[in-house]
């Protein structure tokens, strides 16, 4: 501020003085309005021309400042001096770190949503007139220079911050459990093609877990077993086989030219198309496809253009890779047999789940996207809804045969061990071997997958788990190593998403509510739902420690109502603990997954606005 600016009379001055000081208190509480009246007396006595209010605050506390009565009235009369700098965060720390992505300082790496739309978020820099004055500071000369350059536009995802992390800790057990090269998942409502959470987990070179690449939509790998539902929906829709159809499996092998063909699990004689899926048999779903489609190799591939598994989906991320499939006409004898259990064909793990994602919503094929709004402030610039890409991907007589097949496989097949009593969970498991370029399939090195939607008769969301290289000697199933990552994931969201499941009978008597922390809203539709009476209603703040009693809730605050004492945010999630502190003007640093574990700042501690908080997660 400059207290002797031409334009700040001392009428002004001694009719704004003391509101000056009262507000400047209000949002910048490090002072108390007699404290903030004594510092800006004394810096006009002494005609101080760059008296400093505050530094690094964050743009929403800029803009109430910015609206205190003297400011309003321009530079001239108010003295108040503004300087910009722009800057980008994580805003959760690790949590989807490399699909929000960046922009590198020399602007020639792009990666992730910030990569693809980063001129939208950039804004438009323009010239400004500086002057060094004491102290090595640079001030804003012109007067129209509050701000440095037009801010950029805001750009809002489909990512859903609690389902981030539930889907991100639970990979990480897996993939550090089973000490794999690294690993992968996505979440996504079917019936919108939303991304709810994408996850990527990849080991560095001091051996430590942490996310290094989007393997989600950037890498390409022989997908395997999970494969055979496209080759399966390929012979159901061509009418050349029905769930019912025999096989015969050979005890387990089958020769293709020069090369044999086997199961990992070796089972003989007869046994259904419906069996074949469920055991995941290599024999029981090439034997078929080649039957019906090598001497028309074009047909089955129109198949999988027509499931969209040639292409990729345009997710909006930068890094997004394209599945590599050979043309027909390079296509070896052994091509298709191969191709129809997984191999000879890459693929990310995105586009393997938007088939999955298909058959969930009877056939129809949303695009996956990520973006869902860009805002200039509170003004809609541009919002994108869901898109259909194909109306019915197959017959329907297709899509409701395969979705019992992929029933069966987790009631009575390969992923029997992540069945449960609640709610039916339809997928398939796959387990291949990865090829480590010259040396081929020498190191025996596999990929662990499962994806597949849940709930089965009515399913909301789609997921795919990718784990790579997992550890041999520990596991490296797709049922033992993927599939339990899915359930996990299935069964948090299963328990608190009251949208997809149907309402049960409850005996609301018999109900009570343990401790609970987090947002006073939460409490409130609770005890609105069980007709429970709060006690201490007249709380004001937006976090409590809440427990019931005979059908009555008692709520108490879980922090210091003063915003310049720091709170008690550990066993909060992660959304509200950084809801809370954001609130209060910190700047908050987040570390691990989970719910808050530690907090670098101990609770009854003073803050001021602008300060880090570490909180580590656990």
């Amino acid at each position: 501020m400059d207290t002797k600016a031409d334009g700040l009379t001392d009428t002004l001055w001694r009719k704004h003085i003391d509101s000056l000081a009262l507000l400047l208190s209000y949002n910048l509480p490090e002072k108390s309005p007699q404290a903030w009246r004594s510092y800006l007396v004394d810096a006009r006595e002494n005609k101080a021309r760059h008296l400093l209010l505050a530094k690094n605050i964050q743009f929403q506390d800029f803009k109430k400042i910015r609206e205190i009565p003297l400011f309003k009235l321009g530079k001239n009369k108010s003295g108040f001096i503004t300087i910009q700098s722009n800057t980008r965060k994580l805003p959760f720390g690790e949590l989807a770190k490399r699909s929000i992505g960046y922009v590198s300082s020399n602007g020639k790496t792009l990666i992730g949503i910030e990569g693809m739309l980063n001129e939208e978020l950039s804004g438009e820099n323009r010239e400004v007139l500086m002057q060094k004055v004491a102290g090595g500071v640079y001030m804003p000369v012109n007067d129209n220079s509050e701000f440095g350059s037009k801010p950029g536009l805001d750009v809002y995802t489909t990512i859903d911050v609690n389902l981030q992390d539930i889907t991100e800790s639970s990979l990480y057990r897996s993939v550090s459990y089973y000490k794999a090269e690294h690993g992968s998942a996505i979440l996504m409502n079917v019936k919108t093609g939303e991304i709810k959470a994408i996850a990527n987990i990849g080991k560095t070179k001091d051996g430590q877990y942490k996310e290094i690449k989007n393997y989600a939509i950037n890498e390409l790998n022989e997908p395997g077993s999970v494969m055979k539902l496209a080759s399966v929906m390929a012979l159901l829709d061509e009418g050349y086989c029905d769930e019912n159809t025999l096989i015969d499996l050979e005890n387990g092998e089958c020769k293709y030219y020069d090369l044999t063909l086997k199961d990992d699990h070796k089972v003989s004689g007869q046994v259904t198309l419906a069996k074949a899926l469920e055991l995941s048999s290599n024999v029981g779903i090439s034997k078929p496809v080649y039957k019906h489609f090598h001497k028309n190799k074009d047909e089955f591939y129109e198949k999988l253009e027509q499931f969209h598994l040639t292409k990729s989906y345009g997710l909006g991320i930068k890094g997004e890779s394209e599945p590599d499939l050979k043309p027909v006409k390079e296509w070896s004898g052994v091509t298709l047999p191969w191709l129809s259990i997984g191999y000879e064909i890459r693929m990310t793990p995105l586009q393997v789940l938007g088939l999955y994602a298909a058959v969930a919503n009877n056939g129809k094929l949303m695009q996956p996207y990520i973006v869902k709004e860009i805002r200039d402030n509170d003004k809609i610039v541009e919002k994108f809804e869901p898109v259909v890409l194909n109306k019915q991907i197959a017959k329907p007589s297709t899509i409701a045969a395969v979705r019992k097949m992929l029933e069966g496989v987790v009631d009575s097949g390969t992923a029997s061990n992540i069945r449960n009593q609640y709610y039916k969970i339809a997928g398939k498991t796959g387990t291949n071997l990865l090829a480590e370029g010259s040396r081929g399939f020498k190191d025996k090195k596999y990929q662990a997958s499962f994806v597949g939607y849940f709930p089965a008769q009515n399913p909301v969301y789609a997921c795919i788990v990718v784990v790579n290289k997992p550890d041999v000697n520990i596991g490296y199933y797709g049922s033992g190593v993927a599939a339990p990552v899915f359930k996990d994931i299935a069964d948090r969201l299963y328990s608190t998403d009251e949208a997809i499941h149907p309402a049960l009978a409850i005996k609301k008597d018999n109900l009570f509510l343990s401790t609970f922390k987090g947002l006073k809203s939460e409490v409130d539709r609770i005890a609105d739902y069980f007709d429970w009476d709060i006690l201490s209603n007249d709380i004001n703040s937006d976090m409590v420690t809440a427990i019931s009693s005979k059908n009555k809730i008692v709520v108490k605050p879980n922090y210091y109502s003063s915003k310049s004492v720091m709170p008690n945010v550990v066993q909060l999630n992660v959304r509200d603990a950084v809801y809370l502190l954001e609130s209060m003007g910190l700047r908050v640093k987040v570390e691990g997954k989970g719910k808050v574990k530690n907090q670098s700042i101990l609770p009854g501690e003073r803050i001021w606005k602008g300060v880090e908080v570490k909180i580590s997660l656990g």
